[in-house]
């Protein structure tokens, strides 16, 4: 069994909307008191911050949140003039929430275990198994849909785990969706579910595109 030497006891970023995977890098602006604070902490311990997605609740305070998230390492940060955290946080693994603890500190800290992801840590090929082509083919339809832009040779030349990881990061898909990605098993199922998911809108679209023209 791989060791993870990870805490089994982590602070946690609630945020509604924002997905976070092993092996991808997500820039965070840190600017409410109790996450500067949390980040602070992090920074002057083992720089480990969990990222978990909230549900949709009018609990603003203490949002409902999913069971499933990803711990990230501060890799870079830096502070502005007015206070605020620009970090970048390095994906490790994903984490299931056991229990959340009852602290002093304004932001929440939660009891997970790393045991159902320990294949994020291992260096696995799946080139072989994804067509990527076919893949980029289909974003770039997506992206047209929604009308969003990026630069595809740099696309085209990212690794296919990142390749996958990432789109399901960015894609504006709903909370439901990108969570259902977050907790596929591995990559070849998180490779089938954002194939369907983005076949459904690319679907969804022609049907309108139909009734428009009849």
């Amino acid at each position: 069994m791989i060791d993870t030497k990870f805490p089994n006891t982590i602070s946690i970023f609630p945020l509604s909307n924002a997905i976070f995977f092993p092996n991808t890098v997500l820039p965070l602006n840190i600017f409410e008191p109790r996450y500067k604070k949390m980040t602070e902490d992090a920074l002057s311990n083992d720089k480990l911050i969990g990222m978990v997605q909230t549900k949709n609740c009018k609990n603003t305070i203490k949002p409902e949140v999913f069971n499933v998230g990803c711990l990230g390492k501060i890799e870079t940060h830096s502070k502005t003039p007015d206070g605020r955290y620009l970090i970048n946080l390095t994906g490790l693994i994903r984490f299931k929430i056991l229990d959340e603890l009852e602290t002093d500190l304004p932001y929440r800290k939660f009891k997970v275990s790393y045991e159902d992801y320990l294949e994020d840590l291992e260096k696995i090929k799946f080139s072989d198994k994804i067509n990527v082509i076919d893949l980029i083919d289909k974003t770039r339809k997506f992206f047209k849909i929604h009308q969003l832009s990026t630069d595809w040779k740099i696309v085209e030349k990212v690794e296919p785990n990142q390749l996958v990881n990432s789109l399901s990061m960015i894609c504006p898909f709903s909370v439901s969706e990108k969570q259902t990605l977050l907790e596929a098993k591995n990559l070849i199922e998180r490779t089938n579910l954002i194939n369907q998911i983005i076949n459904f809108y690319i679907l969804g679209n022609n049907n309108q595109q139909d009734r428009k023209i009849h």
